[in-house]
């Protein structure tokens, strides 16, 4: 990631000759762990890498012999799992090794947390447990803190209900090398509904064993498992990994209790965390909350900030008696006035408020669940309304963000979203409704991995009022490519012939646009 990317090719010559955090030797058979026998191969959920950093990453793996089973197939004690890090996929080389405890308590699940590997340098890595080994992943370090950097792609995705297709948009991602892969929320639904090309093993989950179960079949998915051992992943969430639509401590359903909904979030989070590469410091607290958001840098081409747009907002506007979640709701609703209601709760807003486009990154990234710009149009018997859930429900705070994006003229700021199952490409404005008003920023929303969405032609008879959003798209399935250079970012929207078969997927560019670094306005590439 340093003055240039990685292609697979380019990781093979550096792993001949690079040497890096005092070469090892590699885990004798005596070395590794305990020899146990496992009823199946324990590595069946692949392995993944996430955060990276500077000096290192996140590893993960978890042993699951029988992965649709409540315990995963394991026995209900702990299991000790070595890794090894080499600079080859052969590992003729390796640089470091080490141990850690698989337990029952975390359904045997291992988060390597590394540090003190050189910068901007490629690395493969494996597990061993018994005499299984796992699947080889492969993760670069980030570059160092400030240095220079030419060019860092980006892929980002969305929304993969697993009844709903194959995740075959994921086969294309690894194919185009992206250095690292973002996932913007969605990345396990609750809920059972649509058109079944498979089935959920949990129709709808509500304990920590459903979510684990659920998490565990998505695992599943070959094209899924390939990416993560394509790059490491940066993560954010939206409802579905709890609950469609929920706000807070707030569920959907008007009859379920804030107490039972909490429990119900806090099994989803701690499935969350332990299916996917997260430092310790994500860990669900006693209190039952988990961090998320965060900032990753790439050198000073790029700053990322994560945003949690769920666990602290205020409810939904104007619910009713029996519904909760989002909605179309008249604009002169009065919640829509009160500028106290949040969106990312008052600590995160303080922190992009102190951290935002303050360091030496060219490009600023503000990576939050959906779409940001609003959709002007809408009526409900001849009144404007707005959706809910989305940013538009919170009209105050979106306000308070933009205008941390425009803070700074040279921060190039780009927004990134999902959840909408479209793609939208928008201008960012701290006035919408002024059509001469500058753009402050761009956003890109990518459309979903496989879940469905319809009403193209009526979204489409809006976009005249819209001059703001510069294309929109809910026919296609794919994600979204970024690559930042010095000078200008690149997005290309990728989509797929079909996620309903294995076979259909052919991939192509839907659209492509650029954004001129010192010139924040969306341009057709």
């Amino acid at each position: 990631m340093n003055t240039h990317r990685y292609s697979r090719r380019h990781l093979l010559r550096m792993a001949m000759t690079t040497a890096a955090a005092g070469v090892t030797s590699p885990l004798r058979a005596r070395d590794r762990p305990a020899n146990m026998t496992f009823i199946n191969d324990p590595f069946r959920l692949g392995v993944a890498s996430g955060d990276p950093t500077p000096d290192g990453a996140v590893l993960w793996t978890r042993l699951a012999p029988s992965p649709l089973d409540p315990d995963g197939g394991m026995p209900r004690h702990p299991v000790e799992v070595a890794w090894e890090i080499a600079t080859d996929a052969g590992f003729g080389r390796i640089v470091k090794t080490g141990r850690t405890i698989a337990g029952p308590e975390a359904a045997h699940t291992a988060h390597v947390e590394l540090s003190g590997l050189p910068a901007g340098q490629p690395y493969f890595y494996r597990f061993h447990a018994g005499s299984a080994t796992s699947p080889v992943g492969r993760f670069a370090t980030a570059a160092a803190y400030g240095s220079r950097i030419d060019h860092l792609r980006l892929a980002w995705a969305s929304c993969q209900h697993y009844e709903q297709g194959f995740f075959t948009p994921y086969r294309d991602m690894v194919a185009q090398d992206p250095d690292v892969v973002i996932h913007t929320g969605d990345y396990i639904y609750e809920s059972s509904w649509g058109p079944q090309i498979r089935r959920q093993v949990v129709p709808e989950p509500y304990t920590l064993n459903d979510y684990r179960r659920l998490h565990a079949q998505y695992k599943l998915d070959p094209d899924l498992q390939a990416a993560h051992r394509a790059a490491p992943w940066l993560f954010i969430w939206d409802d579905h990994e709890v609950d469609n639509d929920y706000a807070g401590n707030v569920g959907e359903e008007a009859d379920v209790s804030v107490e039972e909904f909490f429990r119900r979030r806090v099994a989803a989070y701690t499935a969350y965390f332990e299916h996917l590469p997260l430092r310790r410091r994500s860990a669900v607290t006693p209190e039952g909350t988990m961090r998320i958001w965060g900032q990753s840098t790439f050198g000073d081409l790029a700053g990322v900030f994560l945003t949690d747009g769920r666990q602290f907002r205020s409810p939904l506007a104007c619910p009713t008696a029996t519904d909760r979640g989002g909605r179309l709701i008249p604009a002169s609703c009065a919640d829509l006035a009160d500028e106290a209601r949040t969106y990312l709760g008052a600590r995160q807003e303080r922190w992009l408020q102190r951290s935002f486009g303050q360091g030496p990154a060219t490009w600023n990234l503000l990576v939050q669940p959906t779409l940001f710009s609003p959709l002007h149009g809408e009526t409900l018997a001849r009144e404007p309304v707005v959706w809910s859930d989305g940013w538009s429900g919170y009209p105050a705070a979106r306000q308070r963000l933009t205008q941390v994006l425009a803070r700074r003229d040279d921060a190039n700021p780009i927004v990134l979203g999902g959840d909408t199952h479209c793609y939208w490409v928008s201008d960012v404005k701290t006035d919408y409704r002024d059509e001469a008003a500058k753009p402050v920023g761009a956003e890109f929303v990518t459309t979903s991995i496989t879940s469905l969405r319809g009403g193209y032609e009526q979204i489409s008879a809006l976009l005249p009022q819209n001059p703001h959003i510069k294309h929109f798209d809910n026919r296609e399935h794919g994600y979204g490519l970024v690559d930042l250079y010095r000078d200008r970012a690149e997005v290309d929207l990728r989509v797929v012939e079909t996620p309903r078969t294995r076979a259909g997927s052919k991939a192509h560019s839907q659209a492509r646009f650029v954004v001129e670094a010192g010139n924040p306005g969306v341009s057709a590439a």
